[in-house]
């Protein structure tokens, strides 16, 4: 069997597999940043110019709210809590539209209490986001 197969057929199949392996890697790593990514929020995808129009504000503060809601859920201890909210906001930390990181600090206050009766302080909520 390996007799009927050239070199050039083993380094094309090789250079195929290479480049669909690395091309899968790339779109798992940076599946934010486009804009066909149906989970991708519209800012990620592309810059836009000049104020955040209030409708992509909320569409983006609905996916962090739905990306951080699984995180509170048996949630006991505090810095457990800081820490995985930090590692899940830490992408969204340049995002600046006027409004934002209020209303996601408001969400994180109000779950933290609800869900965990963890209360959090504002520098809590101001060390999450670094």
């Amino acid at each position: 069997m390996l007799q009927s197969i050239s070199w050039s057929q083993y380094f094309l199949v090789i250079s195929i597999s290479t480049a669909l392996y690395y091309l899968f890697i790339w779109l798992v790593f940076f599946k934010g940043r486009f804009a066909f990514s149906k989970y991708a929020p519209s800012f990620l995808s592309a810059p836009s110019q000049g104020e955040d129009a209030p409708d992509e504000v909320m569409v983006t503060v609905q996916f962090v709210v739905d990306e951080l809601r699984p995180l509170f859920a048996g949630r006991r201890n505090r810095s457990e809590l800081l820490l995985s909210l930090r590692q899940q906001l830490v992408k969204y930390r340049d995002y600046e539209p006027a409004s934002f990181r209020e209303i996601i600090n408001e969400f994180i206050s109000q779950e933290s209490e609800r869900q965990c009766s963890i209360r959090l302080s504002e520098e809590d909520l101001r060390a999450v986001w670094l």
